[in-house]
């Protein structure tokens, strides 16, 4: 199954950073073999991580990326944001 950035942008989204905010939380993780096994895709394909500690998926969804503690060789990320309110935006400095 052929999945895009744009795509994974989506899901991880709707399934983490929607979730999250309506829960009221101030920081969001996600676990890059979570999203790898949910779409379907192999487990050593770096387009997880790729598409999520990107510019464009803090932007679309008023993050601000804390961290990326990635797992060996393997490749697994555990990416952890700060929910950003619409009024804070984003500091394109960092």
């Amino acid at each position: 199954m052929s999945v895009s950035k744009e795509q994974i942008r989506k899901y991880c989204r709707i399934k983490y950073v929607e979730h999250a905010r309506s829960q009221g939380d101030t920081h969001v993780t996600i676990i890059s073999s979570e999203v790898t096994r949910a779409l379907q895709l192999e487990p050593d394909d770096p387009i997880v991580c790729e598409a999520l500690w990107s510019n464009e998926f803090e932007y679309e969804n008023y993050l601000f990326r804390v961290s990326n503690n990635c797992q060996g060789e393997h490749g697994v990320s555990c990416m952890v944001y700060r929910i950003l309110t619409v009024n804070e935006g984003v500091d394109e400095n960092n």
